[in-house]
């Protein structure tokens, strides 16, 4: 289906933020490898994450589901898979997590996925994993997905990561409390102390010291966990309403997670100040938008949204250390560059982000969501905010992945958004 999307002068109201489709797939995966009984509180229920709990039952767990919960009894790190082999469909976040999980079996595992999952090359992630004795290999020269683990477990020991991107720390030190030797990791990286925080869900002890994570030996055990509800989540509608000088209320609002901060952060450097209580975040009015200079090293998904925003800002913004955006659910960078460039907008491509000259009025045209939730959704909004209709071809289906009620949502805060049928 395609989407057809009528400019907007008006886009507000009332949602709920989403709890984390990160956290949601960690403390999945944390599950599986628990001995006992794990409880997953309010978890995000969309394509990408309903991958794991089918991962958790082909793994030897037990998983029950229901709307407001999820329960898994795990397999007390004794992984017993039932056919050798694990589909994570679109899912990097879920391949790259399941092969970590994989290393520790007994036997070989087989990680395969969709064709777009198997054109993801992931050269770092192989490679730090073997760096901590892991015994795992891409089936292809670009390191891209099927995956064979052949199992056996982690060595462990003194390693140092320091060319690994941020977002594959979580899946490469997933198994580490299995490891025959403790994990000494040494990584400058801006999210490591993430890793002790998620990993403690699972009742691990988690030494940090400076750029350094130290694991000991030990095991997971059994939980009960509130996903997060995360702003950043929400981030389309809350870009469209500032965008559109419209108001919007974002509720309810817990512990920020570490994407919050950053995709704020990034509202902030461009002028964007929303108001933000212990219950809510709030956003009013019309503000004047700069340009600025983003390093998205450690939240690169955020690339697509970000590079709207700088559409309307006065000024050149320069979005760099972005390059993990090259090898997401598509080309992040040059997906939104050229659908971007079609639209009008002033984009110039960088190996590792973009240049954008802004404002600019956007035009209406047909364009290309490259079977990615996030380029589409980053489009919607351009769309929005643009002169004439917007017709986003391969992308409607792409938004079930992560989002729910995305459509439904922005028509109830007043945007014209339709499906048709495509053209032969």
């Amino acid at each position: 289906m395609d989407l057809v999307i009528n400019p907007a002068t008006s886009i507000t109201g009332e949602i709920e933020a989403l709890p984390s489709k990160f956290h949601t797939q960690f403390s999945t995966a944390l599950a599986i490898l628990t001995g006992g009984k794990c409880t997953i509180e309010s978890p995000l229920r969309v394509r990408d994450t309903q991958v794991m709990l089918k991962a958790a039952e082909s793994l030897g767990a037990v998983v029950k589901r229901s709307q407001e919960k999820w329960t898994i009894w795990g397999v007390d790190g004794k992984i017993k898979s039932d056919k050798n082999t694990l589909d994570a469909k679109n899912s990097g976040t879920s391949i790259c997590l399941l092969t970590g999980i994989s290393t520790i079996s007994p036997s070989t595992m087989v990680l395969h996925g969709d064709s777009q999952l198997r054109s993801r090359p992931m050269p770092t992630f192989l490679k730090a994993l073997r760096c901590l004795g892991a015994d795992v290999y891409s089936t292809k020269p670009d390191e891209s997905p099927p995956f064979i683990a052949f199992g056996g477990g982690l060595k462990g020991g003194k390693v140092k990561l320091d060319f690994l991107e941020p977002r594959y720390l979580p899946p490469v030190l997933i198994a580490a409390p299995y490891a025959k030797k403790k994990v000494e990791l040494k990584v400058k990286s801006p999210t490591l102390d993430r890793i002790s925080e998620l990993m403690k869900i699972g009742h691990v002890k988690v030494i940090e010291k400076k750029n350094t994570v130290i694991i000991p030996n030990q095991t997971y055990r059994a939980f009960t966990y509130r996903v997060p509800h995360e702003i950043s989540g929400t981030a389309p509608f809350l870009v469209a309403a500032c965008l559109t000088g419209s108001s919007i209320k974002i509720n309810p609002l817990g512990q920020m997670t570490y994407r919050d901060k950053e995709f704020l952060q990034c509202l902030k450097s461009f002028g964007i100040n929303p108001q933000i209580s212990k219950k809510c975040l709030s956003l009013d009015g019309k503000h004047r938008l700069k340009a600025t200079r983003l390093n998205l090293r450690s939240t690169p998904e955020l690339l697509p949204l970000v590079a709207v925003i700088a559409c309307m800002a006065r000024g050149k913004t320069l979005i760099y250390d972005a390059a993990g955006a090259r090898t997401m659910k598509s080309d992040r960078i040059s997906a939104i560059a050229n659908e971007l460039r079609r639209m009008k907008a002033k984009v110039l491509e960088r190996n590792d982000g973009l240049i954008l000259q802004g404002p600019v009025t956007l035009r209406g045209c047909e364009v290309d969501g490259h079977n990615d939730y996030a380029i589409t959704a980053a489009l919607v909004v351009a769309a929005l905010v643009s002169n004439g209709i917007t017709t986003i071809k391969n992308g409607a289906d792409s938004l079930i992945s992560s989002y729910s009620r995305f459509i439904s949502t922005f028509q109830a805060m007043g945007a014209e958004i339709s499906y048709r049928h495509p053209t032969v």
